[in-house]
């Protein structure tokens, strides 16, 4: 065997080698891509959760909320209490529009966000929030929203159509008190 031969061999080992580490970086890359994009909807679940858990724990803010519910006044602090939550949860709304318009969030995962976003649309106390609140959020996200709520205006019936039904609370089949 020849100094050329041996050259020769070692282009052939170096460009196997330089095609297997191709390779390996090409599944670390895609492994690190799965994990990332994991990471992103587990926290974004944890912010949906913690939100969710917060109004549930939070006797005041629920206090507010049925208020405006039954197009109670508010007081100052009520409204600014009301106006935080609900920023807190439009933000977590917003971020999940954004992931799901990358191809972070697959369909499943997008679907129940967008059944609960409708959900708080349905609200009119919401509604008129979000009349006031929507040049604090960006472009896409508030015309999403404004197609939501014009659905819902002509006759889209809404995700859930009685919570307290929905819970148990009251028979779905009894009337509804005035």
């Amino acid at each position: 065997m020849t100094l050329q031969d041996l050259g020769d061999l070692g282009d052939l080992i170096g460009g196997i080698a330089v095609v297997v580490t191709l390779i390996y970086l090409a599944v670390q890359v895609r492994q690190n891509t799965a994990l990332i994009t994991a990471q992103t909807v587990q926290a974004s679940v944890d912010a949906t959760q913690r939100v969710l858990l917060f109004r549930a724990e939070n006797a005041p803010l629920r206090a507010v909320i049925r208020k405006a519910r039954n197009n109670q006044d508010l007081t100052a602090d009520d409204t600014e209490v009301l106006a935080s939550y609900l920023q807190a949860s439009f933000m977590n709304f917003q971020a999940r529009l954004q992931h799901h318009t990358r191809g972070v969030f697959d369909r499943s995962i997008n679907e129940s966000y967008e059944l609960i976003l409708e959900d708080y649309l349905q609200q009119l106390y919401v509604r008129r929030w979000w009349h006031y609140a929507k040049p604090l959020f960006g472009e896409a996200f508030r015309n999403h929203c404004e197609g939501i709520i014009a659905a819902l205006a002509d006759g889209a019936p809404p995700p859930v159509a009685d919570w307290n039904a929905a819970v148990g609370f009251r028979d779905p089949t009894a009337p509804r008190p005035p």
